[in-house]
């Protein structure tokens, strides 16, 4: 599990914005439900054909879960909204990952260190949030959540993170996650619709 140190050095340096997941988390709930029927059932594109998404770039609902806070949405909105000006490295290890995630600009630095900070409590946890357009392999790490090891510390720019697991399975998921979140960080939302464009495939 992440070290008590590295933990308390996160949760002073963003400020103790960690908030408890729950928060919120009845009037969420209500509100994810809506959206998540929305997102993944049939929609009116714009020229009237039937079965096509029809994607909002600017208040990106898809980025609302069951129980997330109105930080983590601001979060990842700031983090797709400005993509393009993430520096990320993933190298794959024997037995997991190491990845280092990186901003020059204050305010998306900062997003990416909560962001992070908040998934690992929520993994430690085993508290998926259940984020509408996150893949099948997130919804697989939680199922294994007691069995990957995390450490977290803080760089000049960013945020570093490693994740191990013993289990050859939870390792698999880590890499393939680690790929997908660079993936995203490079190409933003066309990342994401592609990949659920293919799974409704």
């Amino acid at each position: 599990m992440i070290k008590s140190s590295l933990k308390y050095l996160l949760i002073l340096t963003i400020g103790g914005v960690i908030p408890a997941a729950h928060l919120n988390a009845d009037t969420t709930q209500s509100n994810y439900s809506k959206m998540h029927s929305s997102h993944h059932g049939e929609h009116m594109s714009i020229s009237g054909e039937m079965g096509k998404h029809v994607h909002d770039e600017v208040n990106m609902p898809g980025l609302q879960g069951k129980n997330t806070t109105s930080q983590e949405v601001s979060d990842l909105k700031r983090i797709f909204t400005f993509h393009e000006s993430i520096n990320r490295k993933v190298s794959n290890i024997e037995r997991g990952i190491i990845t280092v995630t990186e901003a020059e600009d204050d305010k998306l630095r900062q997003s990416i260190v909560t962001h992070v900070a908040m998934m690992v409590t929520r993994l430690q946890e085993g508290n998926n949030p259940e984020v509408i357009i996150q893949s099948p392999t997130l919804d697989s790490l939680f199922k294994f959540y007691d069995e990957i090891d995390t450490e977290i510390e803080l760089t000049d720019l960013g945020i570093k993170v490693s994740q191990i697991s013993i289990n050859p399975l939870v390792v698999k998921l880590l890499q393939t996650h680690a790929a997908e979140v660079s993936d995203m960080s490079e190409r933003g939302m066309k990342a994401v619709h592609e990949r659920m464009a293919k799974g409704h495939h």
